[in-house]
């Protein structure tokens, strides 16, 4: 029997305006995801990775040109087709919680952690402050925090302590889905890997799904059960972990396993030619043909829709069938 799908996205586009054009973002993704799976989604900087993520829980800036396509989460409807108030009252924090990107400007600095940690069940679930600054306490206990963290303000805390408050804050309200947006990205090596293992047992513990946002293929293997490779806006790649890892058929995929440093091998890391298209005006055809050491006259004219390898195994290229398994991975 198949499962239902947790998350259904499907055409899914973000434009920003801008004064030189719009910022084609996030242009026609489409994924699924199952109750407690972890999707890790991987490109190098301005792919679109964080942008599907503010998309898909729709916190969007005043400077959208173009928002559209189905973002389907669990029995809670279309939150594309939302309007702004059922969104924030049966899914955002609720059902689908967002840890942004840098732990430290996610935190108000004249307001005590614990407040902070409060804050959504007061607002959102009617809670008491009491009432609340127990769920909190709780939280926090699920996180590894000492209680004294409660009446702290951020900058008292180390890197590895704010970002343990915001993972806190992200799942006091108990949801199904968290998304991780390079959660461990300004943080030294040890506290890298705590962070990791607790993202681990938060999982195994209480069943979470996760869309885990990161350009570290390496440290995306530690979590992920899906693989999905971002270039352009674009989703090239796409399935289960061990499929884009030990079978990479997309030259983007297979360049980016290539320039993973490995130390049971003696084979120097490679480079990525060029640079990431202006999403102003990306290339024709395929957008990665201008940085691809297979391109031929078809990827410059004709852009490569997603197709099936077998075993859900999704592949954006002309020449799948020839450049199949054509990286070592990550050994």
């Amino acid at each position: 029997m198949k499962m239902t799908a947790l998350l259904s996205v499907s055409g899914l586009h973000l434009y920003y305006r801008t004064s030189r054009g719009p910022v084609r973002a996030v242009d026609g993704v489409s994924l699924e995801l199952k109750e407690g799976e972890t999707l890790a989604v991987v490109g190098e900087s301005g792919s679109g990775k964080s942008s599907m993520a503010y998309a898909i829980i729709r916190v969007l800036p005043r400077n959208v040109q173009r928002y559209c396509g189905s973002v389907v989460f669990d029995d809670a409807g279309d939150i594309v087709s939302m309007d702004e108030e059922s969104v924030r009252r049966k899914v955002r924090w609720k059902g689908i919680s967002m840890v942004f990107q840098g732990a430290m400007n996610s935190l108000n600095p004249v307001v005590k952690v614990g407040e902070q940690i409060m804050e959504p069940l007061i607002i959102h679930l009617g809670y008491t402050k009491e009432g609340a600054r127990g769920e909190a306490a709780r939280a926090m206990v699920d996180v590894g925090l000492p209680d004294y963290v409660m009446d702290r303000y951020p900058h008292e805390l180390s890197g590895g302590m704010k970002q343990r408050a915001v993972i806190s804050m992200a799942l006091v309200m108990k949801p199904k889905l968290v998304i991780l947006d390079e959660p461990t990205s300004a943080l030294d090596v040890m506290t890298q890997a705590n962070i990791m293992n607790l993202l681990k047992r938060l999982k195994r513990q209480y069943g979470l799904s996760y869309i885990f946002i990161t350009h570290d293929l390496a440290l995306a293997s530690e979590l992920a059960d899906i693989v999905a490779i971002m270039y352009a806006g674009k989703i090239v790649e796409l399935g289960s972990a061990e499929d884009v890892y030990l079978r990479p058929a997309h030259p983007y995929t297979q360049k980016l396993l290539r320039s993973v440093p490995l130390l049971r091998e003696d084979r120097e890391p490679e480079f990525i030619p060029g640079a990431p298209p202006d999403l102003v005006d990306p290339p024709p055809g395929c957008r990665f043909h201008p940085r691809c050491p297979y391109a031929k006259e078809i990827c410059r004219r004709e852009e490569p829709e997603l197709k099936d390898m077998g075993g859900e195994h999704m592949v954006a290229c002309h020449f799948t069938g020839e450049l199949r398994g054509g990286a070592d991975g990550l050994g």
